[in-house]
C-alpha cells in the first residue's frame, strides 16, 4: 500500500472511529491529541515532505492541504500560532463588495483583477462555511442609504454580487439573496440609524484564532506535525545550493537543532520578505503591510444578528460594524505601515477617526461612546507589492506564489476567505518541485469538530443535561470546539477546582485553561487570553483582572522555576499594559 493510500485509510478509519462513539449512548468523543513536546520529538526524528514556516492562517491551510495529499508536513511558527494578523482580523468571510464596487467604476484601471478576486473568494466562501459549521455562520449586512438612488444603486450591486456567488458556486453553504430593507426593520436592530431605507446583503463570519486552531488540531489527528515558538535561524542547503531543511531554535526549550525536508513553504504573511531575504540577499522585498484598526464596542451600540457597512466615509474607506461574540466590532484598513511589527497598535489618530465616523453616522455624542470602548486592537495585512502602485489602494490584492532557484515557495498576499485555495494551490507547487503527483484524499475536508455531523439546538440541550450548564455556556463549548467540546467539559469536570471561573461574565473556566495548555499548545498567557479565549478582545479591562490566575495555572502545569516565573510574569505584564487605553 503506497504513503497516499494509507492516509486516506488512515483518516477514513479515524472519522469512521468518531461515528461509532457516537452512535452509542455516549455521545463523548474522544480525540487522541500530541503534546508540543511530543511535535517537537517527532520532529527530530522525521525528514519532511515540507516543512511551513508560518503558523497563521495560510501556513494552517497549507498543513490542512499537505495532509489531504498524503505528504508529510510540520509547521514552525516563531512565536504563537494566528499572533499575527490571523487573529486580527474584522472576522468576517467574504467576496469584497467594495471590490465588487470598483469593478465599475470608471477610473478603475486593473478592473479584471478585482472581479476574479470578488468570483475566487465568493467560490471560497461557501467552501469556507462547509468547512467548519461551529465556528462560522451566514449573516445580514446592511448598506444604509438615504436615497432613492443610493438605494438602486447598492441594491443592483449587491444583486450582481449575489449572482456572482450563484455562477460560481459549486456546492457547499448557500446564501440569501439581497432584499430592500425600511426605516421599521432597521430601526428594530440600530436604533440609532437615521437612514430610511437600506439594502440588505449575506456574508459569512467566524472566529478566526479559534479557526487557525482547528485547523492544526485537524492536520495533527491526519499526521501532521507543528510548533509555536520555534525560530527557523537559517536555511539548510546542499552542494548544488538547493533547501534541505531548516536550522531551528526552539524559543521554549532553549535549544538549537536542525529539521530535514524536500522543501520549505514560506507562509509567514507580513514577514514573507525576512525569509525570502534569508534564501537570497539580492531579493527584491515585495510585502507592503498595512493596518486595519478595530474597536469592540457594546452590543447596545449595534444589532445581535445585523453587521453595518458605510460605503464611503469622510476619507472614502469602508467601515463595518458587525455582532461577535455578544458583542460589536468596528473596523477599516488601509494605514500603510513603514515596516511590519509584531504588535501595532491603533494609532491616537485611527481611534479618534473610528470613534468620529461611528458618531457622526450615527448623531451619537462621541465622549460618551468612547467611555464604552470594549477593547482596540490592529491587525497587519501584507498586500503583494506592485513596481507601479502609487497607494496601498493601488497595490494588488492577489494572492501569488513564488518559487526561488534554491527551491523557497513563498506564498504572499490574499486574505482570510480564500485560506483553502491559497493550501491547494501552494501545495500544487510543492509536488512540481519534489516531483510528487498524490491526488487529493478529499474534495473538501471537513474540520475536526465537524466529523460528526449533530443539531446544535439539540446537543447544546444534552451537554446542559450531562455537564449541568447553564445554555450560555453549553453554546459557548460548542461553537468554540465542535465535537472536542466534550473532551475540554470531560477535564473541566475531572476536579472540582477544574470547574472555577476566571470571571464572572464569561464561561472560561480552569479546566478549559488546562486543555489549552496540554493540547492547543498555550505557553504564555497572551496565548489564552487573545488566541485560545478571545477575551483580549472583547474586554481588555477583564483581562487584568484574571491575568495573574491564568498566570498561577500556567506556572503550576508547566512547573516553571520561582527565578523564571518572576521575569516572565514582569515580561507579559508590561506586553498586557501596552494595550490599556
Amino acid at each position: 500500500m503506497n504513503r497516499v493510500a494509507f492516509v486516506a485509510v488512515a483518516s477514513i478509519l479515524t472519522q469512521r472511529k468518531v461515528q461509532l462513539q457516537s452512535a452509542g449512548d455516549s455521545k463523548h468523543i474522544h480525540y487522541q491529541l500530541k503534546s508540543r513536546e511530543q511535535h517537537l520529538a517527532d520532529a527530530l526524528s522525521n525528514e519532511y515532505d515540507v516543512i511551513i514556516v508560518g503558523g497563521g492562517a495560510t501556513g494552517a491551510g497549507v498543513s490542512l492541504a499537505c495532509a489531504n495529499r498524503g505528504l508529510k508536513s510540520i509547521v514552525l511558527e516563531s512565536q504563537d500560532y494566528a499572533s499575527g494578523a490571523s487573529s486580527k482580523s474584522t472576522k468576517l468571510v467574504h467576496g469584497g463588495v467594495r471590490y465588487m464596487q470598483q469593478v465599475f467604476q470608471l477610473s478603475e484601471k486593473n478592473r479584471m483583477e478585482k472581479w476574479q478576486l470578488v468570483a475566487e473568494a465568493l467560490k471560497e466562501r461557501s467552501n469556507f462555511l462547509s468547512m467548519c459549521s461551529y465556528l462560522t455562520q451566514d449573516f445580514p449586512t446592511l448598506i444604509p442609504c438615504t436615497n432613492l438612488f443610493d438605494l438602486g444603486y447598492y441594491y443592483f450591486g449587491s444583486l450582481i454580487y449575489h449572482c456572482v456567488y450563484l455562477y460560481y458556486q459549486t456546492g457547499g453553504h448557500t446564501f440569501k439573496p439581497p432584499r430592500i430593507v425600511g426605516k421599521d426593520e432597521i430601526q428594530q436592530h440600530f436604533k440609532f440609524a437615521k437612514c430610511n431605507y437600506g439594502v440588505i446583503y449575506y456574508d459569512g463570519q467566524f472566529n478566526d484564532a479559534r479557526m487557525v486552531q482547528e485547523l492544526l488540531v485537524t492536520s495533527s489527528l491526519k499526521g501532521q506535525n507543528m510548533a509555536n515558538y520555534v525560530e527557523v535561524k537559517s536555511l539548510l542547503k546542499n552542494q548544488e545550493n538547493k533547501i534541505v531543511g531548516v536550522q531551528a531554535y526552539d524559543k521554549i526549550g532553549q535549544k538549537q537543532f536542525q529539521i530535514k525536508g524536500k522543501c520549505v513553504v514560506n507562509a509567514t504573511g507580513g514577514w514573507a520578505d525576512n525569509l525570502r531575504l534569508m534564501d537570497d540577499p539580492n531579493v527584491s522585498k515585495r510585502i507592503v503591510s498595512v493596518a486595519g484598526s478595530h474597536l469592540t464596542m457594546p452590543q447596545k451600540y449595534g444589532s445581535n444578528y445585523w453587521g453595518y457597512l458605510i460605503p464611503k466615509t469622510n476619507d472614502g474607506r469602508v467601515l463595518y460594524m458587525v455582532p461577535w461574540l455578544g458583542n460589536m466590532i468596528m473596523g477599516t484598513t488601509e494605514r500603510k505601515l513603514d515596516n511590519t511589527i509584531n504588535d501595532p497598535t491603533v494609532s491616537d489618530e485611527e481611534y479618534m477617526w473610528l470613534l468620529k465616523s461611528f458618531c457622526d453616522e450615527f448623531a451619537i455624542d462621541a465622549n460618551e461612546v468612547a467611555k464604552d470602548v470594549k477593547s482596540k486592537w490592529c491587525g497587519v495585512r501584507p498586500l503583494v507589492y506592485q513596481n507601479n502602485a502609487l497607494s496601498t489602494k493601488e497595490v494588488s490584492r492577489t494572492h501569488e506564489i513564488e518559487v526561488s532557484k534554491s527551491g523557497l515557495i513563498s506564498v504572499m498576499g490574499g486574505k482570510w476567505t480564500i485560506f483553502r485555495l491559497m493550501g491547494e494551490q501552494t501545495v500544487d507547487k510543492v509536488q512540481e518541485l519534489i516531483g510528487n503527483n498524490y491526488k487529493r484524499i478529499e474534495n473538501l475536508p471537513k474540520l475536526v469538530g465537524d466529523w460528526t455531523q449533530f443539531d446544535n439546538k439539540k446537543e447544546i440541550q444534552v451537554m446542559m443535561n450531562k455537564f449541568d450548564l447553564p445554555q450560555s455556556y453549553a453554546t459557548y463549548f460548542l461553537t468554540t470546539y465542535g465535537d472536542r467540546a466534550y473532551d475540554v467539559l470531560k477535564l473541566v469536570h475531572e476536579k472540582p477546582e477544574n470547574k472555577e471561573c476566571l470571571h464572572p461574565q464569561f464561561p472560561h473556566t480552569v479546566g478549559e485553561i488546562l486543555y489549552q495548555i496540554r493540547y492547543e499548545q498555550a505557553r504564555k498567557p497572551e496565548d489564552i487570553l487573545f488566541r485560545r479565549t478571545r477575551l483580549g478582545f472583547l474586554d481588555q479591562n477583564a483581562i487584568f483582572n484574571v491575568y495573574e490566575k491564568v498566570f498561577q495555572i500556567m506556572a503550576k502545569e508547566l512547573k516553571w522555576p520561582e527565578k523564571f516565573q518572576k521575569e516572565f510574569l514582569k515580561e507579559n505584564f508590561e506586553y498586557i499594559r501596552k494595550l490599556e487605553f
